[in-house]
């Protein structure tokens, strides 16, 4: 899959509200054309200003790396189905991961660490209190 720039990113997930300014307009046209010009200077300066305030809120998380809610080196989590090389689950908060160990088995139950994230398993060990 092709990684798609921040910018573009930012224009993907804006291009449909942006949309809605000629809709908006040509409804005006049709319903209300004594508000015609009034319609279009409001629209286009009120897009703007949806933009540059969107772009300031959202650009910063839009970067290359990973969303922090997925930064989950180092988390503990609770084995709930037993973790092998091949196969696993855990719970991490709320969310059920599939998971791998390199360490033989995990039986179910047990507290372990997360060491790493690749795609949409996680890499686990069992944990130990220091």
């Amino acid at each position: 899959m092709a990684k798609l720039t921040p910018r573009l990113k930012f224009f993907a997930i804006t291009i449909d509200e942006l949309l809605l300014v000629p809709l908006l307009i040509v409804l005006a046209y049709y319903f209300v054309p004594e508000l015609l010009l009034f319609t279009i200077v409001a629209s286009i300066v009120g897009a703007a200003i949806f933009v540059a305030v969107k772009y300031r809120l959202v650009y910063d998380s839009l970067k290359d790396g990973s969303y922090y809610h997925y930064d989950l080196e180092g988390t503990k989590c609770l084995v709930i189905e037993t973790v092998t090389p091949s196969a696993g689950k855990i719970k991490v908060g709320a969310e059920i991961w599939e998971a791998r160990t390199d360490s033989g088995e995990i039986p179910p139950g047990t507290e372990a660490v997360v060491l790493s994230r690749e795609d949409f398993k996680v890499r686990v060990k069992p944990w130990q209190s220091d």
